[in-house]
C-alpha cells in the first residue's frame, strides 16, 4: 500500500495508520523507523520507473527549489506533527476534506502551458510542506496546486513525482540514520514498496481525473467514521 499510495494521491501516511487500526493488526514497536523504510524503498521504486524520464536542468533547478519548503518545515515541526497528529479521527477528517477539494480543483481547474513555471513551482512547493501533517497526502496537496495553477493533470503528475524524489528520500535517510534498530519486517516492506511503487508509477499514469483517489478517500473516511461511532456507542 505505502508504494501505490506515494503515486496515487490518498496519503501513505494515513495508509500506513488506518488499515492497520482497521484490520487489527499490531503497530510496529518504532513505528516511525518502520514507516522512513517503506518511504525509502517506495523512493528506490520511483526513481527506477522514472529513470527514462530524464529531467531538464530547468526542471531540476525547478525541484530543487520546490523542495526547500518541506524541507525546512521538516525540520522544524516534524517532531512535533508525530506527536501530535495522526490519530484515527484526524486522519479521516484529513483525508475527506483535502479529497474533496482535490477533486473539486480538478474537475474545474483549466489546463495551460506543457511545462511548469516557476511561480507553479512555487506553489507547488508551499503545498508541499502543508502535507506534512498526515492525511492530507504530499502527492494529493501538489497535484491540487498545480492543477489550480493551470498545470495539465499529465504534467503536475510527472512534476509531483519529480519533487517526492529529493524530499522523501531526505526525510526517510535522517529518519533511518537515526534509528537504534530494525524493526521486524522492515526489509520484507521496503522490498514490496519499491516493487509496488515502480509498478504503479509505470502502469497507473497518466490519469484521467483525480476522481478515484478522491473517492477512495472519502470511502475510507466513512469507513473510519463508522468505526469511531461504533466504538463510542459501546
Amino acid at each position: 500500500m505505502q508504494g501505490v499510495a506515494e503515486v496515487v494521491p490518498v496519503s501513505s501516511s494515513a495508509q500506513l495508520v488506518l488499515l492497520p487500526w482497521l484490520l487489527g493488526w499490531e503497530q510496529p514497536a518504532d513505528r516511525t523507523t518502520f514507516a522512513a523504510a517503506l518511504h525509502a524503498g517506495s523512493c528506490l521504486g520511483i526513481a527506477w520507473a522514472l529513470r527514462h524520464e530524464r529531467p531538464t536542468p530547468r526542471e531540476l533547478m525547478l525541484v530543487v527549489a520546490a523542495s526547500v519548503p518541506a524541507a525546512v518545515a521538516g525540520l522544524a515541526a516534524q517532531e512535533a506533527v508525530e506527536q501530535r497528529l495522526g490519530r484515527p479521527p484526524q486522519l479521516a477528517a484529513l483525508l475527506a476534506a483535502a479529497g474533496g477539494l482535490m477533486w473539486w480543483v480538478d474537475a474545474r481547474g483549466a489546463s495551460a502551458g506543457r511545462g511548469i513555471t516557476g511561480r507553479q513551482a512555487a506553489l507547488a512547493g508551499l503545498a508541499q510542506a502543508a502535507a506534512l501533517v498526515p492525511g492530507v497526502s504530499r502527492s494529493g496537496a501538489t497535484l491540487t496546486a498545480l492543477r489550480a495553477a493551470g498545470v495539465p493533470l499529465p504534467v503536475a503528475e510527472r512534476f509531483s513525482l519529480l519533487m517526492s524524489l529529493p524530499i522523501t528520500a531526505g526525510a526517510a535517510g535522517l529518519t533511518l540514520t537515526r534509528a537504534r534498530g530494525v524493526p521486524p519486517g522492515t526489509l520484507p516492506g521496503a522490498a514490496a514498496a519499491a516493487v509496488a511503487g515502480a509498478l504503479a508509477t509505470r502502469h497507473l499514469r497518466p490519469a484521467r481525473s483525480l476522481a478515484g483517489p478522491a473517492l477512495y478517500r472519502l470511502g475510507l473516511a466513512a469507513v473510519v467514521a463508522r468505526r469511531l461511532i461504533r466504538k463510542g456507542a459501546a
